[in-house]
């Protein structure tokens, strides 16, 4: 994939790229211009990811164990949505793209993203401990769904029936998140620099857009 450049280059090209539309779509969405950027969630989540993956050390172990979380995860999300169960009573918007049982598409690559994002800076901190690294990356799952939920009813990317969002659904994230990251941590190989950048940007741009919107 993308054979004509090389690992460093790859690497900075994605970095760039990642920077480029994340930072263009914040100001995006506090223009006049809401709507088009909006809509566009799911093609710069799915870009995303295809970056993020082709700068990891691909074999189908790694392929296989990125989609049976893929798999998991919309599947805990259909159970959820459905029977309002393990994260609370809540729906999804119309932002994120084509749905299946009334969950988009996108929320299982998203589920991937981030276990890929928060499993790289774990294994960084973490290489020799996997029991730290699970820990570590669930948490960090935690902390940015905190920032998420503030700005996910005005970006028309999901809302709770009730408010402020239940335990029940921080608790759960931290379950399946530590279930998550104890699948996709039995891989090794870890890529660092695009996926910290990106974790970055997640936690700048969300961060940003609540103070903001």
């Amino acid at each position: 994939m993308l054979k004509f450049l090389d690992n460093k280059e790859l690497k900075n090209f994605s970095i760039f790229i990642v920077w480029l539309i994340n930072v263009s779509g914040f100001f995006g969405i506090l223009s006049d211009q809401k709507e088009f950027f909006l809509s566009s969630t799911p093609y710069v989540l799915t870009m995303t990811l295809f970056l993020l993956i082709v700068n990891n050390s691909i074999d189908k172990k790694f392929l296989l164990r990125l989609f049976f979380i893929f798999l998991l995860g919309l599947t805990v999300e259909i159970v959820g949505v459905n029977f309002s169960i393990f994260f609370g009573e809540y729906k999804y918007g119309n932002n994120l793209g084509i749905k299946i049982f009334d969950v988009p598409i996108v929320i299982g690559f998203n589920w991937v993203l981030l276990i890929i994002l928060t499993g790289n800076f774990a294994h960084k901190i973490f290489p020799k401990s996997i029991i730290f690294r699970v820990l570590t990356g669930s948490t960090m799952m935690i902390l940015l769904d905190l920032l998420i939920e503030i700005s996910a009813p005005n970006l028309d990317y999901w809302e709770f029936a009730n408010h402020p969002v239940p335990f029940s659904n921080y608790l759960w994230w931290f379950i399946f998140s530590f279930l998550f990251h104890f699948i996709y941590q039995s891989n090794i190989k870890k890529e660092y620099i695009v996926s910290i950048n990106i974790l970055i940007i997640h936690f700048l741009f969300f961060g940003l857009l609540a103070l903001f919107l």
